[in-house]
Order: C-alpha cells, then sequence, then structure tokens
C-alpha cells in the first residue's frame, strides 16, 4: 500500500497546513447553508488541498463524493452527479437517510478543476457556474493547482484559500512521524535531503521516502538517492526573466513550465507592450514573428523538434533585443485571446443548447431550428409584449443564462416573469386528437349513423362511408398553458 494513502490525514488536526488556513476553511464548514459561497482551495501539487478536503468531511461527519481529472466532467455529468448530489439528501454508505436540516451533510469534491477545459470535458466549467448560480444546498469545494486558469466569473462564484508549500522542516516532521509509525530509525539528514529535494512537494516527499526506506529497519544519508526533481516554473517569474534581465538561461526556465511554446508566445505577445517601445518593440516583434514561423512548421510538418527554435527566439531572442535590463513592478496580463476563445465556446455551447431545446419542442432538427426557428424567436422575445414573451420561454423552458444570450438585459425582465407567475411548460398532447381517423375510418356520430343505416337499408347496398376530414383546434402556444 502507498504510505501517501496509508498516513493521508483523517482529522482536520492531522493536516499539515497554516493554522490560518484550518481556521477559515473550519469556520466556512461550520456556517455552511445555502446561498453560501463554495470553497476553492488553489496551491501546488502537494500542498495537503485534496487531503484538507476529505478531512474537513470526516471532523464535520459529512459524507464525500469526489470528482477528479480521471473522471469526465462534461456538463452531462457535471449535471447529472454534481447537479443531483448539491440539491438533494443523501443515504450513507450504511443505508442511513442523512437530512441536511439536522447538519447531515454530503461534501462534494472536485478536483483539479483548472483542468476541466479538456476536449471530453466539454460545457463542464459552465454547467459549473450554472450550477454554483442556483445557491446549492450542500457543500462543494473545487481544487485547482492554477486558479486563473479558471474563467473570473467562476472564481467570483467561489471563496478562494491559497496555499503555499510546505518548509522543509514541516515536511522533516512528517516523515519522522511515518518512519516512527513503520518502525525505521531515520538519520534526520537523510529526511533533510528528501524534504529538501521534494521542494515543499509533501506527496513526492512521502513517495520518495518510501522509495529508499520501505524494508529498512534504518535510513542513513548515504541511503538517499534520489532523482533531482525538477520544480515547475512560474510563468509570471519567466516573463520577468525574459523583460527583466539579460540572462540567457531563462531558455531553460521556460523548457520546465507546465505550458507549450504556442501557450507561451502569447504570454509574450501580450506584455512585450507593457514593457518595451520604439524599436525594441518593432524589434522584440519581429524575432516573437519568427518564433510564429516555426510554430507554423510545427503544425503543418508534425516535426516537433522545431519547437526548441521556436522556444529560444521567444524567450531569449526576445530578452535580448533590449539595450539593458527593465527596471520597477509590472502587472503582467493573460492573454486576452484566451479570453476571447473561451467566450466563444460559451457562446457556442449555449446557441447549441437553444438550439436543442427548440428542436426538440417544435419537432425539427437542429439544423432547421436554427435557420428558420431562432431569428423568429428572439424577434418575438424582444418586440412582443412581456406576458407573451414569457409565455414563450416556458413553452421552450429557457433558463435565465439562455434568455439573457438571446435578448440581453430584456432576458432577466422575461426569466422574473416566468418565476414570479410561476409558468412552466406542460406536456400537452391533446391536440393529437385531430389527427384520429388518419390512417382508418372516422367514427361518425350517433345522428349520421342512423341516416347512414337508413340508407344502408334503402339502397341495401354496402357502401364504405365518405371520409370525413376532422378539423383540429388551431394550435398556438397558449393551448400548452392551463
Amino acid at each position: 500500500m502507498l504510505w501517501v494513502e496509508k498516513y493521508r490525514p483523517k482529522k482536520l488536526e492531522d493536516v499539515v497546513a497554516s493554522k490560518d488556513i484550518i481556521q477559515k476553511v473550519t469556520l466556512w464548514a461550520r456556517k455552511w447553508g445555502p446561498g453560501q459561497k463554495p470553497l476553492l482551495l488553489a496551491g501546488p501539487p502537494g500542498v495537503g488541498k485534496t487531503s484538507l478536503a476529505v478531512a474537513l468531511a470526516n471532523s464535520m461527519c459529512w459524507e464525500v463524493v469526489e470528482l477528479n481529472a480521471s473522471d469526465q466532467r462534461n456538463w452531462q455529468i457535471i449535471q447529472r452527479i454534481v447537479g443531483e448530489g448539491a440539491f438533494n439528501e443523501t443515504i450513507s454508505d450504511e443505508g442511513e437517510f442523512l437530512s441536511s436540516t439536522q447538519g447531515r451533510m454530503k461534501l462534494i469534491i472536485l478536483d483539479e478543476v483548472d483542468n476541466i477545459h479538456k476536449k471530453e470535458d466539454t460545457g463542464g466549467e459552465a454547467a459549473l457556474i450554472r450550477l454554483l448560480k442556483r445557491k446549492p444546498a450542500q457543500p462543494i469545494v473545487l481544487i485547482a493547482n492554477d486558479p486563473y486558469k479558471l474563467s473570473p466569473e467562476l472564481r467570483k462564484l467561489c471563496e478562494m484559500i491559497n496555499f503555499r508549500r510546505l518548509t522543509k522542516n514541516q515536511v522533516v516532521k512528517v516523515l519522522e512521524k511515518i518512519c516512527r509509525a513503520e518502525g525505521i530509525k531515520a538519520d534526520k539528514r537523510a529526511l533533510m535531503a528528501i524534504a529538501e529535494n521534494a521542494g515543499g512537494d509533501l506527496r513526492a516527499a512521502i513517495n520518495d521516502l518510501q522509495a529508499v526506506a520501505e524494508g529498512r529497519e534504518e535510513l542513513k544519508i548515504e541511503d538517499v538517492v534520489v532523482g533531482k526533481r525538477t520544480q515547475e516554473k512560474d510563468i509570471f517569474k519567466v516573463m520577468q526573466a525574459i523583460f527583466k534581465t539579460k540572462n540567457p538561461a531563462v531558455y531553460n526556465d521556460a523548457m520546465l513550465l507546465d505550458e507549450s511554446p504556442e501557450d507561451i508566445i502569447h504570454w509574450v505577445d501580450e506584455n512585450l507592450p507593457l514593457e518595451y517601445s520604439g524599436r525594441e518593440l518593432v524589434g522584440a516583434f519581429d524575432v516573437l514573428s519568427r518564433a510564429d514561423i516555426f510554430l507554423g512548421r510545427v503544425r503543418r510538418r508534425q516535426f516537433y523538434r522545431l519547437w526548441k527554435y521556436a522556444s529560444y527566439l521567444m524567450t531569449v531572442g526576445v530578452q535580448q533585443v533590449k539595450e539593458e535590463a527593465k527596471k520597477g513592478f509590472t502587472r503582467y496580463q493573460r492573454p486576452s485571446t484566451w479570453q476571447m476563445l473561451f467566450q466563444m465556446r460559451q457562446r457556442k455551447e449555449m446557441t447549441k443548447r437553444v438550439l436543442e431545446k427548440i428542436g426538440k419542442y417544435s419537432h425539427m432538427s437542429k439544423v432547421k431550428a436554427n435557420a428558420e426557428m431562432l431569428p423568429l424567436i428572439k424577434l418575438l422575445l424582444r418586440e412582443l409584449e412581456i406576458e407573451k414573451a414569457a409565455r414563450i420561454a416556458a413553452f421552450y423552458d429557457f433558463t435565465k443564462e439562455e434568455l439573457e444570450f438571446l435578448v440581453g438585459e430584456r432576458g432577466s425582465e422575461i426569466a422574473e416573469y416566468v418565476e414570479r407567475h410561476r409558468l412552466h411548460r406542460i406536456e400537452d398532447e391533446t391536440f393529437l386528437a385531430a389527427f384520429e381517423g388518419k390512417s382508418g375510418v372516422d367514427v361518425p356520430s350517433d345522428g349520421a349513423k342512423e341516416e347512414e343505416e337508413a340508407k344502408v337499408e334503402e339502397e341495401k347496398e354496402e357502401e364504405k362511408p365518405r371520409r370525413k376530414k376532422k378539423t383540429g383546434k388551431n394550435l398556438t402556444l397558449d393551448s400548452f398553458f392551463s
């Protein structure tokens, strides 16, 4: 069994974290109620974010529902698992009903939400935002290594707590405790070497300790032979190295980033005008354009060895253009292109959901709904009086977000009217009666039957009654509402 799991903290008092973080998390849990913001635990890997969330649930006697990066987290999964779990009561593993009114909650943990933008997680973040806006009854904890990969809207809906890397002394104390539990006599210098190599990553340090100490009765300094761990570099520190120094070692730092060259070039492009001007700016953009040429060749030819030339140009090449290192503090910006792409993706997902509803309730394909119905519905929602517009919105089961997407600010007014008057769609199929008998003979009325029987007797020949065309009721949207 991995020692990381074997010695995972069971209670909050066992978690290695600052007192301030423990107090904030405890206060949040004790005050939890509908309408309170969920927690967003942010910080580098291996500092105890997930362990803290699980230990919190154990200390509060809450059940746990967890989704991590290995699970698919598209909008359907978020809606089905997280959505239902966040608003419904729960049953324990023993079959006991747990009522939230008596404080018997379930903690929903979404791990690595900063990786929710993967292709297989399409629509996951948008679904999560919609869910949080509904003020869930059950507590939710989101966990992210880089919270700024999340949209600003999602961050605003959460109460964020930042974790820092652990100190060497904190890591050593945990390693000593594990060694005592395993009956291993450990040289403190050996544990210090492991802690220093881990760079504040407690999970990495425990894994390294298990690798060199498992099965031993004594651990000496010479037994510690672990590969030097390369710590992830921060993109903002790389930007500082490019613009504030003239040290070519920035190329090596860029290679340690958890970012591809296609991401780094956007960072450099966004922040160049903040540092350079005049000839320096022209020269830097010229070098950056050459780096972009190499990236284009990589995309066309799939020859990824060219990445190193692109990376060198966008880091050292841009760095060496300036005559002297820049001074002072600069607030570097995230690439605006990413925000634009995120907004485009959100609009595309919203359009898809709207077309699915129109197609479903108007009995047509999404292509036809987009070409014929969507422009008409937009016009009606925008121009009709609020009551009629609200009935149309209720008929198509549009949410507030979808209405705001379709008609802007008026969407909020329509949504409020729908909610205030409790309008909702009614699945009424009585109109199908208009089509009865279309595949067979209509049943005539009593008077028609007598007249027909008289004719049959008089003429004494079997004649199929002439099929009468029934007139169905005029179908309008109003006919679907009680």
